[in-house]
């Protein structure tokens, strides 16, 4: 992953990689790992325009606005957060209203991810759709 010309270490969030700092959390979440590399792999694939930036708790992909956000939520799942801000129409009750809106926080709604099955056409296209409003 690369932020502006520098690369990212996901390490500071993801498991599975050395470092060492206290490993409890990070051999927990380990099985986690697999996910997240392809959830972020969808996110890159959507056009050239999508960034990746890793921070403290998670990694938000981007093109002009944070439109979704990959985070470790437990040890057995991730919250893929989606921004649908200003999005017109109804939503499944799959996406998970996080209350962002009143918050004012740009993700508004989140999938549940557990395993790779959940990482199914649905989810692909929710992650388009959020794409598709950051214009």
């Amino acid at each position: 992953m690369e932020k502006a010309g520098k690369k990212i270490r996901p390490q500071s969030i993801w498991p599975g990689l050395p470092n060492t700092s206290k490993n409890s959390t990070r051999e927990k979440k380990s099985a986690l790992r697999p996910i997240f590399e392809q959830l972020l792999a969808l996110g890159k694939s959507l056009d050239a325009d999508v960034k990746a930036c890793s921070c403290k708790t998670m990694v938000a992909l981007y093109r002009n606005h944070v439109f979704a956000q990959i985070k470790p939520a437990t040890n057995a799942r991730i919250d893929f957060g989606l921004c649908f801000a200003t999005y017109k129409g109804k939503l499944p009750k799959r996406l998970i209203d996080t209350g962002g809106l009143a918050k004012r926080d740009r993700t508004t709604h989140r999938l549940e991810v557990s395993s790779h099955d959940h990482i199914d056409a649905d989810l692909k296209k929710w992650l388009r759709a959020a794409y598709d409003l950051d214009q």
